[in-house]
């Protein structure tokens, strides 16, 4: 746990790219293994909810004091690029555009034919 967060458990924003997708007795069992239980719900939706919104993740000073962290996305989740720097590097402008690279070199690494026992169709 981090002291930027008072004590309470941070996600970084590759983990939170991997809950986008998880079904609602997924988000309950992380929940329920959190020290704040099933008062966790709505914090893990709100994640999951911002992931969406944007295509991307990002959590700032969340999990050190000063840090943010990125990740792309591209397609369905099995593995993510994340890229983490002192916060005060990372205005909205920069974080969209890390986003979109993390997404393209995302893509390039799956069009090279990276398979997973976890992929689709396998």
């Amino acid at each position: 746990m981090s002291r930027a967060t008072g004590g309470r458990p941070a996600a970084p924003p590759n983990r939170r790219s991997f809950l986008r997708h998880a079904s609602e007795a997924q988000l309950r069992r992380i929940a329920l293994a959190s020290p704040q239980g099933e008062a966790h719900m709505d914090r893990l939706r709100e994640w999951v909810a911002e992931a969406a919104r944007h295509g991307y993740a990002v959590c700032s000073s969340e999990w050190d004091e000063g840090l943010t962290a990125v990740t792309g996305r591209s397609g369905a989740v099995i593995a993510s690029l994340s890229l983490s720097g002192p916060s005060q590097r990372f205005s909205y402008e920069v974080i969209e555009r890390f986003a979109t690279a993390l997404g393209e070199a995302a893509r390039l690494i799956s069009d090279q034919g990276f398979s997973h026992p976890l992929s689709p169709g396998l």
